[in-house]
């Protein structure tokens, strides 16, 4: 009886092993076109209920979103950064939207051979974390209807650069998405907070070295931000804070990739 235990045991680790080296997954697209990216032009990603639109993506924007991490949790080579394709794919009847990620990791593996390795490593970040005295925000009212919205983010920058940041219907783990933007560092969602709220922030240019944003029209932004101003400051009005940490978090090395796609 302890030898079968142990046997089982053991098939089980492998199999788990398995499943993280190189896609075994039965589930797979049934269509699907990978090409390099026939233009530069930025244009949004979509994944739908059975279906991914990936226009002008690297191939470790696809790891991310097959291994459900983002895309400073996955290490590889430059060109993983570098290279863009666009990849169109679509599941056979009856594909859920959970299922998309698994079947990006079979069309990876057949594609691009890609092997992959997990990991666990330790990122520098912002925790978005709730301050000692709680948070105070602004739920979110549904919309007309009662039909469920996404988050709304809207930036802009003042001549004077200071960044006004609007947001609306948005749960914090999209906030700290877009958090991170700003920032040009992983930001973690540690608030425990499950709503959706609206909130305006402000930020400095000093705050925004991760996105740089274009100098209005008709002059450029002035080098120094209003004295105060802090993407810090202004979320602590809200009874949040942002605590720069060291965190361990699950992560994807990758063993094997080829540069260029099988045909279609």
């Amino acid at each position: 009886m302890m030898r079968t235990v142990l046997i089982g045991s053991l098939a089980f680790l492998l199999t788990d092993c398995v499943s993280w080296g190189q896609a075994s997954s039965s589930l797979s697209f049934e269509v699907a076109s990978v090409k390099p990216a026939a233009s530069s032009q930025w244009r949004e990603s979509k994944a739908g209920s059975d279906r991914v639109d990936f226009p002008n993506v690297t191939l470790r924007y696809c790891i991310a979103f097959a291994y459900g991490l983002k895309e400073y949790q996955v290490s590889g080579p430059n060109w993983f950064s570098e290279l863009r394709f666009d990849i169109v794919a679509k599941g056979p009847g009856g594909t859920r939207r959970e299922q998309l990620p698994e079947m990006m990791q079979a069309l990876l593996a057949q594609r691009f051979k890609l092997q992959v390795r997990r990991e666990t490593k330790e990122f520098s970040v912002f925790a978005l974390v709730v301050g000692k005295n709680g948070p105070k925000l602004k739920e979110s009212q549904p919309e007309s209807g009662g039909e469920a919205a996404g988050a709304k983010f809207g930036m802009s920058m003042s001549p004077s650069g200071v960044g006004r940041l609007e947001v609306k219907n948005a749960t914090m783990a999209a906030l700290a998405n877009t958090l991170a933007r700003i920032l040009g560092r992983p930001v973690v969602d540690l608030t425990a907070l499950t709503g959706r709220y609206d909130l305006d922030l402000e930020y400095s240019m000093e705050d925004g070295n991760g996105m740089r944003m274009a100098p209005p029209s008709g002059g450029a932004i002035q080098a120094a931000a209003e004295p105060g101003v802090s993407i810090f400051g202004s979320i602590q009005q809200f009874g949040l804070k942002l605590d720069a940490r060291k965190l361990p978090l699950p992560a994807i090395a990758v063993e094997q990739a080829e540069k260029s796609p099988t045909e279609n």
